[in-house]
C-alpha cells in the first residue's frame, strides 16, 4: 500500500514538473542527461525520453556549448551559476532565457548539476520597448529644449526688429505731426491734410507690424502671463498714444467706475485696446466719435471696457467668425489689414481669463466689450 502511494506521488510530481514552462534537467559529471522535463521538447524539439542518456554537447551544439562551457565547468567545481543566454529553438525561434546551474554535491563530491532555464523573452522585449521609449522621450525632450532655445532666439530677434522698425516710424510720425501743425498754422491746409493722411498710413503700418509680431511671438507662448496691479488711466494713456495724433481727438473716454487699478499684463491689454480703437476709427465715418466706456461688473466680477463706434455695423454672416484669425470686414475692402486685430483681442482676453464679445451691432454702429476678471478669478 505504501509503495502504491509513493508511486502515485511520483506520478503527480512528474505531471507537475512536466507542466512547468521552465526547463528542468539533471546532468551528471560526465555531462550526460539523467532527467529532463517536457519543456525541452518545446524549447529544443527533443522529448525527455530521447534526451536522457544524451550528452549536453549534442543538445546544445558546438557554438552554444562553447558559450556555456565556463558555467558548466564552474558548476562541476561546486559553484552555483546564474547567467542569461539567447537560446535557438526549432523553426528558427530564439528565446531569451535565465539559466541556473546548481551543483549536486554528495559527501563533498560533485556528482553533477541541476539545470533550470526560464524564458525571459517577453520581459526582455518589454525592457527593450521601455528602453526605446526612454530613448525616444529623451530625444523629444532634447528636441523640445532646442526648440525652446530657437523660440527664445526668435523672440529676441523679433524684439530687436520691432525696436528697429518702430522707432523710425515713431520719429516719422512725430515729424509729420509737427510739420502738419506748422503748415496748418500758416494756412497751408492742403499740404497739412496730406501730411495727416501720411501719418494715418504710418499708423496703419505700425499697427500691422505690431499685430504680426504679436502673433509670431507673444501670443504663441505657452507659459502663463505675468499680471501686475496696473493704473487704468495709464492703460488708456498708452493705448491712446498709439493712435495717430490726427485721429486721437475723436476718442471720448467715459468712466462710470471708481476703480483705479486692475490686474493685467499691461503690454497685452494695451495691444487689445489699441486694436479695438483702430477698428472703431477705421469703420466709423470720418470725424465721427469713438467712445471708450469703463464700468464695473459684479457678476461676473470684472472691469468692463466698451469701445463704441458709429459705423455701419458688421455683416450678420460675419458676426459668428469675427474673432477667428484672418477674418476681415467686407464693407471697407480697400482698407489695409490681415484679419489679425480681433483675433489678437480675443487671445489677449483669454490669456487673462476674461473674454471679448460683440454686444451691439447695427446700422448705427457696433460695441465691442472686454471683460477683465481679477487674477484670483482666472
Amino acid at each position: 500500500m505504501n509503495i502504491e502511494v509513493h508511486q502515485d506521488d511520483q506520478y503527480h510530481l512528474r505531471r507537475l514538473v512536466d507542466r512547468l514552462p521552465s526547463m528542468l534537467a539533471y546532468w551528471d559529471k560526465g555531462l550526460i542527461c539523467r532527467y529532463a522535463n517536457q519543456a525541452y521538447k518545446r524549447w529544443f524539439g527533443i522529448t525527455p525520453e530521447r534526451l536522457i542518456g544524451t550528452s549536453i554537447v549534442n543538445l546544445l551544439g558546438p557554438d552554444l556549448y562553447a558559450l556555456n562551457k565556463p558555467y558548466i565547468e564552474a558548476a562541476l567545481r561546486g559553484e552555483e551559476q546564474t547567467f542569461e543566454r539567447l537560446i535557438p529553438g526549432p523553426g528558427g525561434t530564439k528565446r531569451f532565457a535565465m539559466a541556473w546551474y546548481i551543483p549536486d554535491v554528495v559527501n563533498g563530491v560533485v556528482e553533477g548539476f541541476m539545470v533550470q532555464v526560464t524564458e525571459l523573452t517577453q520581459l526582455r522585449e518589454t525592457e527593450d520597448a521601455l528602453h526605446r521609449e526612454r530613448t525616444l522621450r529623451l530625444q523629444i525632450e532634447e528636441h523640445a529644449r532646442q526648440l525652446d532655445a530657437l523660440l527664445q532666439e526668435r523672440g529676441e530677434m523679433l524684439d530687436v526688429l520691432a525696436h528697429e522698425v518702430r522707432q523710425p516710424l515713431n520719429n516719422a510720425t512725430a515729424a509729420l505731426q509737427s510739420a502738419a501743425t506748422v503748415l496748418s498754422e500758416v494756412g497751408e491746409t492742403s499740404a497739412s491734410e496730406r501730411l495727416r493722411r501720411a501719418q494715418t498710413v504710418i499708423g496703419q503700418v505700425q499697427s500691422s507690424i505690431d499685430n504680426r509680431l504679436a502673433v509670431a511671438s507673444l501670443l504663441g507662448r505657452q507659459d502663463a502671463i505675468e499680471r501686475t496691479d496696473t493704473d487704468i488711466d495709464a492703460l488708456l494713456g498708452v493705448a491712446l498714444a498709439d493712435i495717430p495724433g490726427s485721429e486721437r481727438g475723436r476718442i471720448r473716454i467715459e468712466r462710470i467706475t471708481s476703480t483705479r487699478t486692475a490686474s493685467m499684463d499691461m503690454s497685452l491689454m494695451r495691444m487689445a485696446l489699441r486694436n479695438l480703437l483702430i477698428n472703431a476709427l477705421k469703420y466709423s465715418p470720418e470725424g465721427a466719435p469713438v467712445t471708450v466706456r469703463l464700468t464695473d461688473s459684479d457678476e461676473p466680477l470684472a472691469l468692463v471696457i466698451d469701445v463704441e463706434d458709429a459705423g455701419p455695423g458688421m455683416e450678420p454672416d460675419l458676426v459668428p467668425h469675427i474673432f477667428e484669425r484672418g477674418v476681415r470686414g467686407k464693407r471697407q475692402p480697400g482698407q489695409p489689414g490681415h484679419g489679425l486685430g480681433l483675433y489678437i483681442v480675443q487671445r489677449v482676453m483669454a490669456m487673462h481669463g476674461g473674454r471679448a464679445e460683440l454686444v451691439r451691432n447695427g446700422p448705427d454702429g457696433a460695441t465691442m466689450r472686454l471683460w477683465l476678471t481679477p487674477s484670483s478669478e482666472v
